[in-house]
């Protein structure tokens, strides 16, 4: 599954990950950035490489949980990103569905 993981040196680690009793294994981890935009106007946020000095982005490593500060769901949009990105290329829509007008139908 695609985490949000904020380190003890606080960076944003967006990742697939895999918890384990005391380490959680991070596969294709990708540091969260903020970006300027390119009009100038507004902040963006952007993927960089979590180690960017490594020959390639199919890292997969295990973090000891006590440099973890937490892991929670990331907004949809960074993980429709991260996907196209790393990952499978899935984006996933965000549609709503009325579903009471299906039921009075």
């Amino acid at each position: 599954m695609i985490r949000l993981v904020r380190t003890k040196s606080g960076e944003d680690v967006v990742a697939e990950i895999e918890e384990k009793e005391d380490v959680v294994s991070l596969e294709n981890p990708a540091q969260l950035m903020p970006m300027g935009s390119p009009s100038g106007q507004g902040m963006q946020m952007g993927f960089a490489p979590w180690i960017p000095f490594a020959g390639t982005t199919k890292i997969k490593e295990d973090i000891p949980r006590d440099y973890i500060v937490f892991i929670i769901e990331p907004a949809k949009d960074i993980v429709n990103n991260y996907r196209q990105a790393f990952g499978s290329g899935i984006v996933v829509p965000d549609v709503q569905v009325d579903t009471q007008s299906l039921l009075t139908e």
